[in-house]
């Protein structure tokens, strides 16, 4: 049996091969018949060092074929990648719905898009022999770093976009109105610095219809509105031929509130509009993730998402007879839902414009109680 640690010692030495041979350590036995013995030792060597060689090829592949085991996306570290990825993007699109959910929302998109990920996460984890191996730790660590980027990057684009900061509606305000506590919302458009009531909706909707009459009773108490005109909602849709006031053009000329209208003046079927600047996109994509109409928004603080009152206490009146009622102040369309909701709009104007003008409150008593209780 020979020594090959000898002889690998000898050669470092200096030795050649037939004084190794020789060496009685090395234990070198020359087959019969030889008689070169350092020959005979160098082309063993020789072999022994192919033999190894190849035995190291055959062996690499197999150890690479574990590695690529390990490093291989199984649900279970895509899941884990993903998971805390889209849990940082929705907590932070969540508390800042503009800029960072203006383009992709919390609520619905994100907030389905992280169940999902959890759900892979938990059944690949059930499928995972080791539940916290490296792969998956360097997963968890890079869905964090990559959570954390990914908001940052849509919300530093959202800002060089022109969307506000804005926040999440944070309680319930009187009247089903909802509240975010936002910086007021004032007309950047003009520079005039006047709170801003914006008003989303379609000429169709019939919900649109009946809540456009409380709309314009409340914004003429500010100044003067033209530029409206009559009409009904589609014939097609529930409640049809709802009398309305088409706001879509209207111009509120006062001291005290700026208007802001987006609205489809096509009667035929709902379609939704587009809108005029980032602000209006901004407080439709943070605060009416549902899509409802019409969609008011007072000063960026207050938000009706839906009608104002049911289309049905309108039924079988024509334009010219609701604008009769208002004009007189009677009937039961006008004293049953009109002017209640006109009061509660007036009063949330007053309250987001420092409560100007102040003879509104003698004029309308009602409108004072109810700004008392916005508190």
């Amino acid at each position: 049996m020979v020594d090959w640690e000898r002889v690998e010692e000898l050669r470092t030495k200096g030795w050649d091969w037939d004084r190794i041979a020789d060496d009685s350590s090395v234990g070198y036995q020359a087959p019969r018949g030889v008689t070169d013995t350092g020959r005979a030792l160098r082309s063993l060597y020789v072999r022994r060092a192919r033999t190894a060689s190849r035995e190291e090829k055959t062996e690499k592949p197999k150890s690479s074929q574990r590695t690529d085991q390990k490093s291989r996306w199984t649900l279970a570290r895509v899941g884990m990648l993903s998971t805390p990825l889209l849990a940082i993007w929705f907590l932070i699109a969540y508390s800042l719905p503009s800029p960072v959910g203006i383009f992709i929302s919390a609520i619905p998109t994100l907030g389905l898009a992280l169940a999902v990920a959890a759900f892979v996460l938990a059944f690949g984890l059930l499928r995972s022999e080791k539940k916290w191996s490296g792969p998956l730790r360097g997963a968890l660590a890079s869905g964090i770093i990559l959570g954390l980027v990914v908001s940052a990057v849509v919300g530093i684009g959202g800002i060089l976009a022109g969307f506000p900061t804005l926040t999440p509606i944070t309680s319930a305000a009187p009247d089903n109105f909802h509240l975010a506590k936002n910086p007021v919302w004032t007309d950047t458009l003009t520079s005039s610095g006047k709170p801003v009531l914006f008003f989303f909706g379609s000429a169709a909707c019939p919900y649109c219809s009946a809540s456009s009459w409380a709309v314009v009773v409340a914004l003429e108490r500010f100044g003067s509105l033209t530029g409206t005109f009559f009409d009904t909602s589609s014939p097609s849709d529930v409640y049809p031929y709802t009398p309305e006031t088409v706001l879509a053009s209207a111009v509120l000329t006062s001291s005290y509130i700026s208007f802001q209208v987006s609205e489809t003046t096509y009667t035929g079927a709902v379609t939704l509009p587009g809108f005029g600047n980032e602000y209006q996109n901004a407080y439709y994509v943070a605060y009416d993730s549902t899509g409802s109409i019409p969609y008011i928004v007072i000063g960026g603080q207050y938000f009706a998402i839906g009608t104002l009152f049911s289309p049905m206490i309108l039924a079988q009146l024509s334009p010219a007879q609701v604008q009769s009622q208002i004009a007189g102040q009677s009937g039961a369309a006008w004293s049953t839902a009109i002017s209640p909701q006109a009061d509660w709009l007036t009063a949330f104007l007053l309250k987001v414009d420092g409560g100007q003008p102040a003879s509104i409150l003698t004029q309308y008593p009602n409108v004072a109680t109810d700004l008392a209780q916005i508190g």
